[in-house]
């Protein structure tokens, strides 16, 4: 849409210089007064160029444009608006020189305003040519995107943090499981060959020992999991997402039987993704479904899919009829170890949601809870159909940022 509006503003401006370049006027004739341009254009500062680069008139936008250019130019060269050091490598005629070869230049660069202070921009300069197709100037079109380059380096930021992070996380989780083995180890030796002489308390301690070392054990992988979502996965391919909720399923078959749960899956259709790491997203769901049942009545769970964000993205939802939890808990269950309920309750690391949300960003989707005590969960899961995106190109994949 910003392209399609600088063409468009180049464009109009190109017939007010069409009509100053063919009058006869001196080379390098300058305009004390703005060229006339609509308030919607004061977002842009366009400035109106002749053959040689010399400023020769300039929209209103540039005047209230963050003051890029003062009356005081009029007449001399564009260059000024350059920093000193772009100056000195002449890349004011190096942009001109590209622009009358190929019609139009196009550059993030920084700019100065009147001030001196700089300015990250985006420039576009387009060739005006007249009616014998000669070159007779230029315009210039000039947009601060300052904003977006500091939010574009605060992302850059948090990226390396996160690498950062999960590189750290991995590299502890990793090395903390040898000394928890040993842990194991002497625990059992010292059950085995000195049992007979321990007292009953003794063998409580080992007892609470050897669960604590488990429960740590069950925390470190859980982590291994969360961090390999992004540094391990695999490659996109098509997937079937029914036949994905057969093999989640048959890998759930022993807790379905014992709990008793009713599983219905609606067609879902195919997407584009990682074949592994969709099939955790729903065994985690569907297991945790199971795991917070209400007591004494049998889980029911369907997950289905909704038409509700057009054909490009696949809504997908898994309801079930549990023990549900509190709206304003809707955010804290995604976070890591958050648990709403105790751990002498319901078993495991609180770490399961977080993973579905992560593989869920890994895919340029989204997972969202909601939910009323007593009354079941329903999660919507939002994922690309295709891992196409706008610009040809595909998101980022095993051991990308994702």
């Amino acid at each position: 849409m910003i392209k399609t509006l600088e063409e468009t503003i180049s464009e109009r401006n190109w017939r007010v210089a069409r009509e100053q370049r063919e009058r006869d006027h001196p080379r390098r004739r300058a305009s004390p007064k703005p060229a006339q341009a609509p308030t919607a254009d004061g977002e842009y500062a366009i400035y109106l160029l002749d053959a040689d680069g010399a400023v020769v008139s300039w929209n209103a936008g540039a005047e209230t444009f963050k003051n890029h250019l003062p009356r005081s130019y009029a007449g001399q060269d564009v260059a000024r608006l350059y920093p000193e050091a772009e100056r000195q490598a002449r890349r004011p005629q190096h942009a001109l020189a590209l622009a009358r070869q190929k019609g139009r230049f196009e550059e993030y660069g920084w700019r100065l305003r009147a001030d001196g202070s700089r300015f990250r921009a985006r420039i576009i300069i387009d060739l005006i040519k007249n009616t014998q197709g000669e070159a007779a100037g230029f315009i210039k079109v000039i947009r601060d995107v300052s904003a977006l380059h500091a939010t574009e380096l605060r992302l850059q930021d948090l990226h390396t943090a996160n690498r950062e992070l999960e590189q750290f996380i991995h590299i502890a989780s990793h090395d903390l499981r040898e000394p928890l083995r040993k842990l194991q180890t002497f625990n059992s030796l010292l059950r085995s060959e000195e049992g007979d002489s321990l007292s009953e308390s003794a063998r409580g301690y080992l007892d609470n020992m050897m669960s604590a070392t488990a429960r740590m054990q069950e925390l470190l992988s859980s982590l291994l999991l969360l961090t390999r979502v992004s540094s391990q996965g695999q490659a996109f391919e098509p997937v079937e997402l029914d036949d994905l909720l057969d093999d989640v399923r048959a890998d759930l078959a022993m807790l379905i039987k014992e709990s008793g749960a009713r599983i219905r899956v609606e067609p879902l259709g195919q997407i584009e993704g990682d074949p592994a790491q969709l099939r955790q997203l729903f065994q985690n769901l569907i297991s945790n479904a199971i795991k917070y049942a209400r007591p004494g009545q049998t889980p029911d769970i369907v997950v289905s899919q909704s038409d509700a964000h057009g054909d490009d993205q696949r809504v997908l939802v898994v309801q079930d009829n549990g023990i549900g939890f509190d709206p304003e808990h809707r955010e804290r269950i995604f976070g890591i170890f958050q648990r709403l309920h105790g751990r002498g309750r319901y078993e495991g690391t609180g770490v399961g949601l977080s993973i579905c949300r992560k593989i869920c960003e890994r895919h340029g989707g989204q997972i969202t809870a909601a939910s009323q005590p007593g009354e079941g969960a329903r999660f919507t899961i939002v994922l690309p159909v295709s891992q196409t995106t706008d610009d040809g190109a595909s998101r980022p994949q095993a051991g990308q940022d994702g």
